[in-house]
């Protein structure tokens, strides 16, 4: 909170340039705080003459907008201080005192309310940029009860709405199957992917992940998460109290998390898609062949298709692998997957669906999307660089921190990092696709201003030039602004960078400023690298003809992916990436299946000859690539490529019909919120699943302020998907009834029976609050609890077996589920009424056992 920054830091100011000790207990808000650190390195390399300003500025709007009145500070006029001039630069006026110092007060400024800069809508854009600064936290009336597990597994007494409900029930009802699910982010994604392994004892959990910095981030909640269970008398989830399996990590520490892994006592595990398919390779398929491996999440599901069909082709390898593994588990323990994504449009879902279907059931999908109500959306066109970077900079200067810069190309980020420091920032920092491992955590580190172990540090960085590559995943819930002094290639990719901003629920500020050669940037980078047909062709007959089948099936075979195609005497070290390409086309086609590389010993070798076949193997397992043929009619070469061309043709469609909806939102034609949420919208398993439009806003909604469709959208309920595997401990005695009517005798305790019920797979009940809680304490199976207050109670909406306890007769709802013919077990008294039939009891007009034999029968 905001309530002493003015004391705080005019008392730190009087003292300059000694700093006082901070006072004990003093409520500061971030912007305060990092003043105070800012104030520690004025005059020195760590800190310019704008990064004081802007902070100081920042400060008084925080205490205006959340306090009123007209706040001020006094500060020094000497240098390295501000002069006049840059304090006007930075919209803030700066008033001579008698002590020969500056008082100093903040005034309103926003970027352009529309892109006809004639000045409608103007107030509202001061409005919407005021906001951005008030220190409240934001109220929630979506809240909604949380299920028992939900309790156990988080401690948590409610879900974040609808959507994160039916979310993290789908995951834990998930019974071997894939399952999307699109849930906005702040919507706990990281807790919905944990719950399954919390409230197991057994089996392990895969999170694939696309960044270094995001495994050692989640690595980092997970040894907190951990060691809570731990001071609950809960086992560790790792052995080794480690959860990232990356790179920099030393051999034996890999080795270790291998054994665990195979093991099954490495409970949570996080890696990227290369480490998934080489080296973690072997101990997943042993972990699941042992029954262990419970479930494999992939995070930000999106980039299977974005990243995975061009430069990091093992995106759309791994399915190979997880379908392995899926296929060698037993029957009784295959491996559930979740994919998860807040931004998942028609294509992403499209490919989803085909690369993770597993056996002979289709990808369920849970849409819970929505349009985030945080960003108010600015843009501003620039017919030369000059003016650009002159917009650039002023918002620099006059917008909340902490703030993102955004850039197409590394070149364009070093080049707009060295351009702010000239202009007076030195708290600036910089990530993209260049920066190694030691150099992200060092920036996030001192952006945060905190450490990977969560250990309170200074700031030292305010503002962050980065790609596309900065900030999946961002562990960072305060940013307030994102600036884009480019024009990305996508709606998505931009969607997904505003969207790094207002994490915490409080209100952003998303502004694209662009340049005279943007559109041409964006078009190149929008343009997915395909091979042709004719060298496409070459090179699929040059993999085929050097491929080993394998020697159990006829249709499957292994090649290097290094291997050069007849019209190449040398590769130049890219050979292997367009072959990688070439394959992962050809399986978005339907013409192969990719699958993982795994070592098969020959029993008519000696031991010693095996481990050396298993060394050259695993030596050479990261050049292999294993595929199996579906169709031969696409064997043909015409076949062959019209089966390339069609995937083709939806791939540039789709990137085409991406980057026109950001041409539309960026001209300032249509609502952004409308735009985005009409971009969000996909058709799956014969339905078409919409995401409602939401608007804090934009040029347009600031001119026609009435037509805009506000920030309260209505807000999803995702259908449970129905399981495949139908749980059903009392099938014999309700024969080919669905409906079975269990006889409860008043004062009998049905704990019991209702703890054996979730012991023989039941996890979805019809009971009271009390019961619910006293029977998650007595089993380890997630127990799901009908909420009557929901707008789709699981009587009403889930397919599976319910357990439905009553005590004077049936509701009209369970009725009706009866009717529909869904698997129901109703508790009640002997003298329970059948509703169908007056002056009748269930007991002797349905199928009807006791308690006491329900219990034996189970």
């Amino acid at each position: 909170m905001s309530r002493d920054d003015i004391a705080t830091l005019q008392a730190a100011l009087n003292s300059w340039p000694e700093m006082p000790d901070q006072a004990i207990g003093a409520e500061l808000s971030d912007a305060c705080r990092r003043t105070l650190d800012a104030l520690r390195g004025l005059g020195t390399p760590a800190t310019g003459w704008l990064d004081i300003a802007a902070l100081v500025r920042q400060v008084l709007l925080t205490t205006q907008v959340t306090y009123g009145g007209d706040p001020f500070l006094i500060v020094p006029e000497i240098a390295p201080w501000p002069d006049l001039d840059q304090w006007n630069r930075v919209r803030c006026s700066a008033i001579a005192t008698v002590d020969g110092r500056r008082l100093i007060q903040a005034e309103d400024w926003s970027p352009p309310a529309s892109l006809l800069d004639d000045g409608v809508g103007d107030d509202l854009a001061r409005l919407q940029v005021r906001a951005a600064y008030r220190d409240a936290d934001p109220s929630y009336d979506n809240a909604v009860t949380a299920d028992p597990f939900w309790r156990a597994a988080h401690g948590y007494d409610v879900y974040r709405g609808e959507p994160q409900r039916q979310a993290a029930r789908a995951a834990v009802l998930s019974d071997g199957g894939s399952v999307i699910v699109a849930l906005p982010t702040g919507r706990g994604k990281t807790a919905v992917a944990w719950s399954k392994a919390l409230m197991s004892s057994v089996g392990v959990t895969i999170v694939v992940v696309p960044t270094v910095v995001l495994a050692l981030d989640m690595e980092r909640r997970t040894q907190d998460a951990s060691r809570e269970r731990e001071q609950k008398g809960k086992p560790a989830l790792s052995p080794l109290l480690r959860y990232a399996y990356v790179g920099s990590l030393a051999p034996d520490v890999k080795r270790q998390l291998r054994e665990a892994v195979r093991a099954g006592t490495q409970r949570l595990l996080y890696t990227s898609p290369e480490a998934l398919v080489s080296s973690l390779a072997a101990a997943v398929m042993e972990c699941a062949r042992n029954g262990l491996l419970q479930q494999v999440v992939i995070d930000e599901a999106h980039l299977v298709d974005q990243w995975g069909a061009d430069f990091r082709s093992e995106f759309q390898t791994m399915p190979g692998l997880i379908r392995n593994a899926y296929e060698a588990a037993p029957k009784a323990a295959k491996p559930s997957v979740l994919l998860l994504s807040a931004t998942l449009a028609q294509r992403p879902v499209d490919v989803l669906a085909r690369l993770f279907a597993l056996g002979d059931r289709p990808v369920d999908l849970v849409w819970g999307s929505e349009t985030r109500t945080e960003p108010a959306f600015f843009f501003r066109n620039h017919d030369d660089e000059n003016a650009r970077t002159t917009s650039v900079l002023e918002a620099v200067a006059r917008l909340p921190r902490p703030l993102i810069l955004y850039t197409s190309t590394v070149s364009d980020a070093e080049s707009w990092a060295v351009r702010l420091r000239a202009a007076g920032l030195a708290r600036v920092g910089s990530i993209t696709g260049k920066s190694g491992e030691t150099e992200r955590r060092s920036v996030m580190e001192r952006w945060r201003g905190r450490t990977d172990h969560r250990i309170a540090a200074q700031t030292s960085l305010d503002v962050v030039v980065g790609t596309s590559a900065f900030g999946l995943g961002l562990d960072m819930p305060n940013v307030r602004t994102v600036l884009h002094a480019c024009l990305p290639e996508t709606i998505d990719r931009y969607y997904q960078e505003i969207g790094r901003a207002g994490r915490d629920g409080r209100p952003s500020l998303a502004f694209l400023c662009r340049g005279p050669g943007d559109l041409r940037i964006a078009k190149s980078l929008n343009d997915v690298s395909m091979i042709g047909d004719d060298l496409g062709w070459q090179r699929w007959r040059r993999l085929l003809m050097s491929a080993t089948q394998a020697p159990d099936s006829h249709l499957r075979y292994r090649v290097p992916k290094s291997t050069l195609p007849v019209y190449l005497e040398t590769g130049y070290g890219r050979s292997a990436r367009w072959n990688v390409r070439t394959l992962t086309l050809m399986a978005q086609a339907g013409i192969i299946r990719l699958r993982v590389p795994e070592f098969t010993p020959d029993p008519n070798q000696s031991a010693s000859a095996q481990q050396e076949a298993r060394d050259a193997f695993y030596r050479e397992v990261e050049d292999l690539l294993d595929f199996e043929i579906l169709d031969g009619k696409l064997q043909a070469q015409e076949a062959w490529k019209a089966a390339l061309g069609s995937v083709r043709g939806e791939v540039r469609a789709a990137q085409g019909h991406a980057l026109q909806s950001l041409l539309t939102l960026a001209t300032g034609e249509e609502c952004a919120g409308r735009v985005i949420a009409r971009h969000y919208a996909v058709r799956h398993g014969g339905g078409k699943f919409h995401t409602s439009p939401a608007c804090r806003g934009c040029p347009v909604c600031r001119r026609e302020p009435r037509r805009a469709p506000g920030i309260h959208p209505a807000e999803p309920c995702p259908s449970l998907p129905a399981p495949h595997r139908i749980s059903d401990p009392l099938a014999s005695s309700r024969g080919d009834d669905p409906f079975l009517f269990i006889r409860i005798d008043y004062g009998d305790d049905v704990g019991p029976l209702l703890a054996r019920f979730a012991q023989r797979g039941a996890q979805a009940f019809s009971i009271s609050t009390n019961l619910a809680a006293r029977l998650q304490r007595d089993v380890r199976t997630p127990i799901i609890r009908d909420d009557p207050a929901s707008v789709a109670t699981l009587i009403e909406n889930y397919s599976g077996l319910v357990v439905i306890m009553t005590s004077l007769l049936l509701e009209e709802s369970v009725r009706q589920r009866i009717a529909r013919g869904q698997l129901t077990y109703v508790l009640g008294p002997p003298d329970l009424p059948d509703p169908e039939k007056p002056g009748n009891l269930l007991r002797d007009t349905r199928k009807s056992i006791t308690a006491m034999s329900a219990l034996g029968r189970m």
